[in-house]
């Protein structure tokens, strides 16, 4: 597992002081997820992380994907406000391709990892609650066994 950064749990204020307040996009923490693997990353805009609830956005450039496959403590809700990802799920080899506009839920516990395979940014907006990561952290590798489908190879004849 990796090191979990300290604002976790205790942003935008620290705890035991709860109070509304506005997040502005310049005051938002930024972050890798992974920070030691830059070209397997998507970027976050932490926007809240409290005892109780995360949410953020994060954005995956064009053919890039996150990597190792992501676990959290809570149940997670992604919802695409630009582009599309295609989320795959290793343990069962389910994939889903989730569309601007459209919601995906990742129960607690349940691995993914997000691919963008188009050609623009995807951007998606996830609350995770009640907890983002249990205390060791994210995942430094996903060591289970990633299912995936073979497929019979055809001979492809070029002219």
């Amino acid at each position: 597992m990796q090191k979990m950064p300290d604002y976790f749990y205790n942003y935008p204020f620290v705890k035991g002081d709860r109070r509304p307040c506005v997040q502005k996009q310049e005051e938002l923490k930024k972050f890798l997820y992974t920070d030691y693997l830059p070209e397997q990353s998507d970027l976050n805009w932490l926007v809240a992380s409290t005892d109780d609830l995360t949410v953020g956005e994060y954005q995956l450039s064009p053919g890039s994907h996150f990597d190792p496959a992501d676990v959290h403590a809570g149940d997670e809700i992604y919802y695409v406000l630009i582009g599309e990802v295609t989320m795959f799920q290793p343990e069962s080899g389910q994939v889903m391709v989730v569309k601007k506009g459209e919601g995906i839920l990742m129960p607690k516990g349940c691995p993914h990892i997000g691919y963008n395979f188009g050609d623009t940014e995807a951007r998606m907006l996830y609350a995770i609650a009640p907890k983002i990561w249990n205390e060791d952290g994210p995942p430094s590798e996903y060591t289970g066994i990633l299912k995936t489908y073979k497929h019979k190879e055809r001979e492809v004849k070029c002219q």
